[in-house]
């Protein structure tokens, strides 16, 4: 066993941040991108587990504007010392579907997405954390 002092401790504290960030950092892409996955497959005819998805069929594989399943994303956003995972699309009438109107039900298919692959989402951020961790405390 080794005891450190103060200032030995705040180094290896400031190492293992800067090593376990960009690890993190990683498997929330990894994370966010399969929470997009499934998004998209919620806004597909046939895959979807809504009455209606939330998609318009028009057969033109060229087509403008296009489809809001098209466009979600999955992200990562890092801010100093946090790690911020963002999945969402710029349509702007994705808020409508995905909480619904007084006419359309709601079919949100972004938190229903995040729920479905939480179990997923841990395991991949968990295990990123736990091999950063055994890389620099070995």
């Amino acid at each position: 066993m080794t005891v450190l002092t103060a200032d030995q401790l705040v180094q290896k504290l400031d190492t293992l941040k800067a090593s376990t960030i960009p690890a993190i950092e990683k498997a929330m892409t990894l994370a966010a991108m399969n929470v997009e996955g499934e998004a998209k497959k919620y806004c597909t005819p046939g895959q979807s587990p809504y009455y209606k998805a939330p998609y318009s069929d028009d057969n033109n594989p060229r087509r403008d504007p296009v489809h809001m399943r098209d466009t979600i994303y999955g992200r990562t956003q890092t801010e100093a010392n946090r790690v911020h995972g963002l999945v969402g699309t710029p349509k702007d009438y994705a808020l409508f579907v995905h909480e619904g109107t007084s006419k359309m039900q709601a079919r949100p298919f972004i938190m229903d997405s995040i729920k479905a692959k939480d179990t997923e989402t841990r395991t991949i951020l968990s295990q990123a954390i736990t091999d950063a961790l055994k890389r620099e405390c070995v």
